[in-house]
């Protein structure tokens, strides 16, 4: 008898780019299958779905800010993104979007370039 795997609970994050108040909702539904198709092969149970829609970086924030309430208060596991370009506007944005992910609890998931998280070791108090 094989074990199955917990599934993990994550919400997923629609940001597309270069769309138009006339493909905007073609673009995130094919993104969706995309990440859908993702998490069905990696044990990813979606539990709710946000769309950046046409919004600039200040609601991606708001949004961002949401989903990691939404890790703390043990409602989802973790946050799954297309990459991170979608939710971040550089380097230093997404390393802190990632830390607070992992302090809240959770993980942050991207279908390109999978599971990410920060390679640090604890101190050790003497």
């Amino acid at each position: 008898m094989s074990k199955r795997k917990k599934s993990i609970n994550v919400i997923a994050y629609l940001s597309v780019t270069n769309a138009t108040d006339k493909n905007v909702d073609w673009k995130e539904e094919k993104q969706l299958s995309y990440i859908s198709e993702y998490a069905k092969a990696h044990n990813l149970r979606i539990i709710k779905i946000m769309h950046k829609n046409i919004m600039g970086c200040s609601v991606v924030n708001t949004h961002f800010n949401k989903m990691v309430r939404e890790i703390q208060n043990e409602k989802a596991d973790g946050i799954l993104v297309c990459n991170m370009a979608a939710i971040s506007q550089n380097i230093e944005d997404a390393y802190q979007k990632i830390g607070k992910v992992i302090q809240a609890g959770g993980q942050i998931i991207t279908v390109d370039e999978g599971k990410l998280n920060l390679q640090l070791k604890r101190r050790e108090k003497v």
